[in-house]
């Protein structure tokens, strides 16, 4: 019989169900569709979540998904578009945007249980975004595809002799915005692209989120783009609008690039990227945290944040990590067939199980990895109670330590 020892150091707290806070995967509660495979964004308004998928195309009888959820992410109903999306935008509960394969662009007015197909750019579109309170938007996308969406219809901007592509687009108002791709940072400003920023080479840049006309992040790889390479993981910040300083992160150089980033203020932004990467600043990027270890290897495309206490980030393979109130422990027991007791005093024995586990606190910290036999038993004795995660190869399970 193998015996695990645990010597878990973390924050003490106190025992209580409805406050504690921590990362979950809730993309097992999503329906197991082929379009699950590659999950993209996601939207957040109130208590409802909208979830984009790229994969569904005409052409293989596949149809695009949106999984949507009124009630906060415990459960997920599918809306269904002609093509996979890439990228959605809901201006409030009822009427929002999303844009993907073959440019199609929908629009909904009713919560998205009808997506109408508006019009299509007949090229893939990746990003879409709205400032707030407005209704007038950006979309963009391949071949330098950038158009204004107003609630007549599209309008041209002038993008001079780009023809690169073009994968992400941050609104500001809607005569400003910025959009970041291929050998680009570039502000908008009434309707013509200004090609006028200082920036570390790259080719790479994948997401950019703006906080005004001044301040905001640009993530990506510093080569070229989809070059997954050991450099990879390039966070860029301006504080005037136009010069881009790279920062320091904590997994530059082990991970291939960065895809997503959602600045919340001056001084706090999320990014995240390739084999489930998850970092966070509260400083303004002088120092960037990585969260979430251990909870997925997956490829992240997307941030939303409900609050500051929040968020969602989606991925591939069914792959929703949020970071939020724990549920109550009783919704959530491991089943007694693979390990018991729980809640667990000073030992718990893992029945009819072969092969790796992992378990993370409720931080997303990585507290033990190992390979284990049949019927084996790790020691919780002297651990601080607290709630804890037990990673199967297939299964996440919640448990309590008294």
């Amino acid at each position: 019989m193998k015996k695990i020892i645990l010597i878990l150091l973390f924050i003490n707290f106190s025992i209580s169900f409805s406050e504690q806070y921590g990362w979950t995967n809730i993309g097992e509660r999503l329906p197991n569709t082929l379009s699950t495979a590659t999950i993209s964004s996601i939207a957040v308004i109130g208590d409802s979540i909208w979830v984009t998928s790229g994969y569904g195309t005409y052409q293989n009888n596949v149809p695009g998904e949106i999984y949507f959820s009124s009630d906060r992410g415990k459960s997920f109903s599918i809306q269904s578009t002609k093509y996979g999306t890439h990228s959605i935008c809901m201006l409030d509960s009822k009427r929002g945007y999303c844009v993907g394969v073959e440019g199609q662009i929908y629009r909904t007015s009713n919560g998205g249980d009808n997506w109408e197909r508006w019009t299509s750019l007949g090229r893939t579109l990746m990003s879409i975004d709205f400032p707030p309170n407005s209704d007038t938007g950006y979309c963009t996308g391949f071949t330098g595809g950038v158009k204004l969406i107003t609630p007549s219809g599209l309008q041209t901007i002038n993008m001079g002799d780009y023809v690169s592509n073009i994968y992400s687009v941050s609104a500001i108002d809607k005569n400003h915005a910025f959009v970041a791709g291929e050998e680009i940072i570039s502000p908008i400003f009434d309707c013509e692209l200004q090609i006028d920023q200082s920036y570390p080479g790259t080719n790479g840049n994948y997401a950019i989120d703006m906080i005004d006309t001044t301040y905001g992040w640009c993530v990506g790889s510093p080569t070229a783009a989809a070059a997954f390479d050991s450099l990879g993981c390039m966070i860029i910040r301006t504080t005037d609008g136009h010069n881009w300083e790279e920062q320091v992160n904590p997994v530059k150089g082990k991970y291939g690039t960065l895809m997503a980033v959602k600045a919340l203020s001056k001084s706090e932004a999320w990014a995240s990227g390739t084999s489930g990467v998850v970092l966070h600043t509260t400083d303004g990027g002088n120092i960037w945290n990585q969260e979430a270890k251990g909870f997925s290897n997956e490829m992240l495309y997307g941030i939303a944040v409900a609050e500051p206490n929040e968020i969602y980030i989606t991925g591939n393979n069914r792959t929703i990590l949020k970071y939020g109130t724990i549920d109550k422990i009783e919704d959530n027991h491991i089943p007694e067939i693979l390990l018991s007791p729980n809640p667990v005093r000073e030992s718990l024995s893992l029945k009819d199980y072969k092969g790796k586990i992992t378990i993370i606190n409720i931080f997303g910290e990585e507290i033990l990895t190992s390979e284990v036999t049949e019927n084996s038993i790790i020691s919780m004795e002297g651990c601080i109670p607290g709630i804890y995660f037990l990673h199967t190869q297939d299964k996440t399970f919640k448990f309590l330590k008294l």
